[in-house]
């Protein structure tokens, strides 16, 4: 096999790979170990920031802020632990059933993260 082409036999792999640790999950992508890219799921704190997201179209946070999302009586808690720094729908970090109104989430590295 010459250069060109192990090349391109490497290049194909990784992107299998890339892919892979990308799949998605109902709309919420995952890396290879499972969790999603964009935070987790996490017990409500007093000083969490509260969203009522049948208030608003769109929020900002930084990476590593903890959010309560609240809609009608339900609500879950999400740290934004995010390995894209990019907008998503709240929908697809959202439990099974929390709500369908979209609230599109702007998510920015922190002060340690650097530019």
């Amino acid at each position: 096999m010459n250069r060109t082409s192990s090349a391109s036999a490497l290049i194909a792999g990784l992107l299998l790979v890339v892919g892979a640790a990308q799949a998605t999950t109902g709309g919420n992508q995952v890396m290879i170990n499972g969790k999603s890219v964009h935070g987790e799921t996490v017990a409500a704190t007093p000083n969490a920031r509260v969203v009522n997201v049948d208030a608003g179209k769109a929020i900002n946070v930084n990476c590593g802020d903890v959010v309560t999302f609240q809609s009608a009586a339900k609500s879950f808690t999400w740290k934004f632990n995010s390995a894209t720094h990019r907008a998503l729908d709240v929908r697809d970090i959202a439990p099974a059933g929390f709500s369908d109104k979209k609230l599109t989430v702007y998510v920015s590295r922190n002060e340690g993260e650097g530019a």
